[in-house]
């Protein structure tokens, strides 16, 4: 009791540092532990075409290298990135005050499998410290997706015949006949070595088509939604495009692309009362939606492609095959001696991006031309590539550019065939170098002498007083100078380094703020009286981007889980959050007929979870 007295009338700082170095004092329980690693997923049963979420845990290291995944041959991997899962925590056991450590970090991927079968993930080798940790080998099976009555898939190509090189439109078509939440498309052609593709602009049938944007991995291309008949039966229609090119000949099989989307299996009554407060269904009273994976196979269209001819074959084969042409311009076609012109030579035709500038040197002599080394890259407009590169002429008989050649495979003519541009007319005038005795207007053998020769080398032939120069005045005149060569550079070193603090300050500050009052502005949001289905999934994902930290525009489940499970959220609030963010995408891509009728029903939900989350994102705080 004394003792108590003593520490209560201790100044409030002072008990506060007694507090503060008894915290850090504590001894650790667990400085460190094994380092292992494990490989998991989130479930062992998947349809080809259909993604599952694939963890690699590290226990016992705070941190670790990205492991290399090529040998996952069998699946399309997609990064979602690593975080840190360590924490500290501190206990009282008998008295005795102790920090426990817990060390861990978390890599997470989104795995599609390529082809059916029980396939397996191989040992996956991630370095901790430069040591090697490996995982247990695991295998899942995958099922062969089917087609549905609603749901059907297409790929169509332009022609089924080809030659090498030659560019075929693809044409994907995704026919829609019933509600579907979200999708994500799969195309194996684009990891296939036999083939490139290049993505064709959205080609809209009119203004009642809407363009749309689909991702593909790591890209995406923009498609239209549209209408359409399969089977006797009209369809809603997703469609995009793509230049396909066989890089060898040979009879092909294109490989079967896929689409999971989220469709309605039914409604059931719910086995327990809503947590969020009497809302307990999203399409009807008392009811609530089973939503299913459903994956789309598409058909496997064949191509034969044959391999151009050798007879004939111009040394210069540009490799381009089709109907293209060439022209050039020049700016300014009147110019002196060693004046740069700038020339732009336009390739077009159907596979323009493939173009490259042909070998100038061939064309445009060296004695008449300079042409730089370096060579643009070119840019690219609809159907045709453009090349801007600077020239000079060296020499005044020089008259015109003159015609540069391309050669090209036309395949309806069933031979090679050479585009050329039409010779370029230029005016050059004969100039001298102008000297700075030119531009002074003075004789240089009037006022400068010649050295003589010394028996020790060179001697300064400089006489008479008018060569003394006074240089008490440029010694005084250039003290400051010297004094700003030798301060300035640290001087602004210290600046910038300042500078840059405050702004981190202030980046740092900012980013609190808006954390902060990240809630306060998403129950404004929600509470105005235009909310679309659009803004309330947008109102969402930018308080998640906002409380975790995150810069990421397709927020989804598998972005933020690693983030909750740092902050330490239970398992069923994780649940909730990750099926509300399936529902925010329930209008996104449904059809008229969709069954989903009350927004304010999902505004509350959003509203009840988001503030159900805010005590752990505050605690982190």
């Amino acid at each position: 009791m004394n003792n108590f007295k003593k520490i209560n009338r201790l100044p409030c700082f002072l008990l506060f540092i007694f507090c503060t170095m008894r915290l850090f004092f504590i001894p650790p329980l667990s400085a460190a532990a094994d380092i292992s690693v494990d490989l998991l997923l989130d479930r062992q049963e998947v349809t080809v075409g259909e993604s599952l979420a694939m963890q690699l845990r590290i226990n016992g290291a705070n941190s670790a290298a990205a492991p290399d995944l090529s040998q996952l041959a069998d699946f399309h991997v997609q990064e979602r990135g690593g975080q840190s899962t360590s924490s500290t925590s501190v206990t009282n056991m008998n008295g005795k005050w102790q920090r426990v450590t817990q060390l861990g970090y978390i890599f997470s991927y989104t795995l599609t499998p390529k082809r059916a079968g029980a396939l397996t993930i191989p040992p996956v080798d991630v370095k901790v410290d430069g040591k090697s940790h490996q995982t247990k080998p695991v295998t899942l099976i995958a099922r062969q997706p089917e087609e549905t009555e609603d749901l059907k898939l297409r790929l169509f190509l332009s022609s089924n015949n080809c030659y090498v090189g030659e560019p075929v439109t693809m044409t994907v078509t995704w026919f829609v006949g019933k509600d579907v939440n979200g999708f994500e498309f799969q195309l194996p052609i684009l990891d296939d070595p036999r083939f490139a593709l290049a993505p064709l602009p959205a080609q809209s049938g009119g203004s009642s088509q809407e363009e749309i944007k689909i991702p593909l991995g790591k890209e995406s291309v923009l498609g239209v939604k549209g209408k359409g008949e399969i089977q006797g039966r009209e369809f809603l229609t997703v469609t995009f495009h793509f230049l396909l090119l066989a890089k060898e000949a040979g009879a092909f099989t294109l490989p079967q692309a896929t689409v999971a989307c989220q469709t309605l299996s039914s409604l059931r009554s719910p086995a327990r009362r809503s947590p969020f407060g009497g809302f307990d269904d999203f399409f009807s009273s008392g009811r609530e939606a089973v939503y299913r994976t459903q994956i789309v196979p598409s058909n496997e269209p064949a191509l034969t492609v044959a391999a151009l001819p050798e007879k004939d074959k111009p040394a210069d084969f540009s490799g381009l095959v089709g109907h293209y042409s060439i022209a050039a311009s020049a700016s300014p076609q009147e110019m002196n001696l060693g004046d740069p012109i700038t020339l732009t030579l336009t390739i077009s035709g159907p596979f323009a991006q493939g173009a490259k500038l042909p070998d100038l040197s061939g064309f445009l002599p060296p004695a008449a031309f300079k042409v730089p080394e370096d060579i643009a890259p070119g840019e690219l407009g609809e159907n045709r590539k453009i090349f801007t590169q600077t020239i000079r002429v060296k020499d005044t008989a020089i008259t015109e550019i003159p015609t540069i050649v391309m050669s090209y495979f036309d395949p309806e003519q069933n031979s090679y065939q050479t585009a050329q541009t039409a010779p370029i007319p230029l005016t050059v005038r004969a100039t001298r170098i102008v000297t700075a005795t030119d531009a002074e207007g003075r004789d240089a053998g009037v006022s400068q002498q010649e050295l003589k020769a010394a028996e020790k080398g060179l001697a300064c032939n400089y006489e008479g007083e008018d060569v003394l120069i006074d240089q008490r005045e440029q010694l005084s005149s250039g003290t400051g100078w010297r004094i700003l060569l030798i301060a300035g550079p640290p001087a602004l070193f210290l600046l910038t380094a300042l500078l840059s603090l405050a702004r981190k300050r202030r980046t740092n500050d900012s980013v609190s703020r808006q954390a902060r009052v990240a809630l306060g502005r998403l129950e404004r949001r929600l509470a105005s009286p235009s909310l679309s289905p659009d803004d309330l999934a947008a109102s969402l994902k930018e308080y998640l981007e906002t409380r975790l930290h995150k810069s990421v525009g397709a927020l989804t489940f598998l972005d933020v889980e690693p983030g909750l499970l740092v902050l330490g959220v239970d398992e069923a609030t994780r649940a909730e959050l990750k099926d509300l963010l399936a529902l925010h995408e329930a209008w996104r891509y449904a059809g008229q007929g969709s069954s989903i009728q009350d927004i304010g029903q999902v505004t509350e939900k959003t509203l009840l979870l988001a503030r159900k989350l805010e005590p752990w994102f505050r605690q982190k705080s």
